[in-house]
């Protein structure tokens, strides 16, 4: 029996909690998304949704499985600059700043995608109620992503992978000040996150459980000693 293809009304309950659709009722948020070309595609593991310096489709998010983002550099390593899950947005600053790809997005998993065409999302013409929520939560999500690089950098400016990892820890212990705390990285994940091999984060983390600075097991994390740790990285 033939498959019938997911459309975006399919998935209307989980884009109601998006960032992006906050203050949307369910019949404004379909007129949105007929009114701007919102259509769905599907990718297997490890195909490339968008490729750095190729034309943008349009803003996408993701419905299910999971995504990276990665940009090459000079000495043609990738780098893997987010990994994103469901509900999560990418190509918004590429769409509103010009019209390519400015980093590399490719499915890790059998992935769903919604997109926004950007020829729609750019239109002049006269903004309805639901286009100026629109715009007002984009600038919100924006903000909050560059809330998050800033973090990023934060971490990767410190001088070893040990205080890189000590930071990275600190810093989701002071979002929920939760102790244990359950991560949203796998090894793997983490390691991409915090750009070192795996193996060498394996190994510091194996150091400070030895220590007794953390104890750990799978995603979920304690920090044994926060005070011990913020003179650390202080010093």
């Amino acid at each position: 029996m033939h498959q019938r293809k997911p459309e975006a009304g399919d998935y209307l309950d989980l884009l109601e909690k998006n960032l992006l659709f906050k203050g949307f009722h369910k019949e404004e948020l379909e007129q949105f998304l007929t009114c701007h070309g919102g259509h769905i595609k599907s990718y297997e593991k490890g195909h490339t949704i968008g490729s750095e310096g190729e034309p943008i489709e349009g803003v996408g998010i993701v419905l299910a499985g999971a995504v990276s983002v990665s940009k090459d550099n000079p000495q043609g390593e990738r780098l893997i600059m987010a990994r994103l899950h469901e509900g999560d947005v990418f190509g918004e600053v590429a769409v509103y700043t010009g019209t390519i790809w400015t980093a590399t997005v490719m499915s890790k998993v059998p992935s769903i995608v919604l997109f926004l065409k950007r020829e729609k999302l750019l239109d002049q013409g006269e903004p309805c109620e639901g286009c100026v929520k629109f715009q007002l939560n984009m600038l919100q999500l924006v903000a909050k992503k560059a809330l998050s690089l800033n973090v990023k950098l934060e971490i990767l400016a410190m001088r070893t992978l040990r205080k890189k990892v000590l930071k990275y820890l600190l810093l989701e212990w002071k979002k929920t000040k939760e102790n244990p705390l359950d991560l949203p990285f796998n090894r793997e994940d983490m390691a991409e996150f915090l750009q070192v091999a795996r193996p060498a984060l394996s190994r510091e983390l194996s150091l400070l459980k030895e220590e007794g600075l953390i104890h750990y097991k799978g995603k979920r994390f304690i920090l044994m000693d926060v005070e011990r740790i913020q003179q650390e990285l202080s010093s």
